[in-house]
């Protein structure tokens, strides 16, 4: 009311606040699709500029020596993963603390979800990193936060599909049997990978998770088998002592059959 403007001052410090996505990246973790990854020409990937974590979040051992590695460079075991088709069961995330979210298997089909793990990090990938950039960390002294301030990109040349976040649910689907059933039917209980009619024998003809996602029951993912070839697909070796009853008796199936009679007789 007639008086002078003055220039207003402020004495409050503004302070830079972060974005909620990397906030979330550095505690939680955050969905990631694989469209949010950018791969870069020469393989590495980032998101966002921040480097990425791999490791597998569904486990059905305890203790420390059961607990999968986490991987930060496309090594061995990535590759070997891959080519076995079982890449799909790692997820992305960029933790730094050293604890992870996993899934823990504590019945048959039942999971203590998003337990935090500490995990050690891939020999495979240590050994490439002190070889490479001149270091000498051991699995005990390997520091994430050093690491991640050492690289800005991540050398993975693949990423998974899923996030630690975004995993599908661990374990079978509720209706697992049903489905596997529908899908024996399907292949007239003809193993796939033998084909041994076992239309007599249904109990020893099982379907297998081709990359090892249990969750994953596109038609593509399943395939029929006996429990035989079942027992020789990659990470099911403990088959081979908890059936081996059952793998005995498809044996003695094969044995009687002329089929499998005259391909011995071939391959001699």
């Amino acid at each position: 009311m007639g008086a002078s403007s003055v220039d207003w001052v402020s004495d409050v410090a503004v302070t830079h606040v972060e974005t909620d996505w990397k906030i979330d990246l550095e505690t939680t973790g955050i969905d990631v699709g694989i469209n949010d990854i950018e791969i870069q020409p020469n393989g590495l990937l980032k998101y966002r500029g921040e480097q990425i974590l791999l490791h597998i979040k569904e486990i059905n051992s305890f203790g420390h020596y059961g607990l999968p590695k986490f991987h930060f460079y496309q090594c061995a075991t990535l590759n070997n993963m891959q080519s076995k088709g079982r890449f799909e069961r790692y997820v992305v995330t960029q933790r730094k603390t050293g604890y992870f979210l996993m899934d823990k298997k504590v019945g048959y089909n039942f999971y203590e979800k998003d337990v935090e793990e500490r995990l050690n990090v891939c020999k495979n990938c240590l050994n490439w990193f002190n070889r490479n950039y001149r270091k000498r960390y051991t699995v005990e002294t390997f520091d994430i936060v050093e690491f991640f301030e050492h690289f800005t990109k991540s050398p993975i040349t693949r990423t998974p599909m899923y996030t630690d976040k975004n995993a599908p649910v661990s374990g079978y689907a509720a209706d697992w049997n049903e489905i596997s059933k529908q899908r024996k039917e399907q292949c007239g209980y003809v193993c796939q990978q033998c084909s041994i009619d076992l239309s007599l024998h249904k109990n020893l003809m099982q379907t297998h998770h081709a990359n090892g996602v249990k969750s994953d029951n596109s038609s593509s993912n399943l395939k029929v088998l006996c429990i035989e070839c079942h027992s020789e697909q990659p990470s099911h070796g403990h088959m081979k002592s908890s059936a081996a009853r059952e793998i005995f008796e498809v044996q003695q199936i094969k044995a009687r059959s002329p089929h499998f009679r005259m391909q011995r007789e071939f391959f001699k």
